[in-house]
């Protein structure tokens, strides 16, 4: 993340994606084995999200661990071997997108996750355009 230009900057003058860089800078400085990030990537500009994407795939890549929450579905296929999906703090399915995928061929990850938390009546309407 580049911070040259701000760190001398009183954090309470920082935006939201800024703070959000110092948070996360912060749980990284000491390079832990396990990275636990809960909506790392809520409010970061698009440069710095990719960039945290990268480090967490390269993290998982080195054989550590990297467990984060998101409710992006496209974020989590993006950067994770294996995904935990919770409705309602239930854990509904746990395993890896591929084998995600080939359970439900030809379905979007919204499609996909509202099958699996019970509103399939929703993925039948959003399928037929209502």
């Amino acid at each position: 993340f580049d911070f040259a230009e701000n760190r001398y900057q009183v954090i309470e003058t920082f935006s939201h994606g800024m703070r959000q860089k110092v948070f996360v800078i912060g749980a990284l400085l000491s390079d832990p084995d396990i990275w636990v990030l809960d909506e790392p990537l809520t409010g970061l500009d698009p440069q710095a999200a990719f960039d945290l994407k990268q480090m967490m795939k390269e993290h998982a890549q080195k054989g550590k661990t990297v467990l984060f929450s998101t409710h992006v579905l496209e974020v989590a296929e993006q950067v994770c071997d294996r995904i935990a999906i919770l409705k309602k703090g239930h854990l509904i399915y746990c395993g890896s997108v591929e084998d995600l995928r080939k359970d439900h061929p030809d379905q979007s990850l919204e499609s996909i996750y509202l099958s699996l938390a019970g509103r399939k009546e929703e993925v039948a309407d959003a399928s037929q355009g209502h």
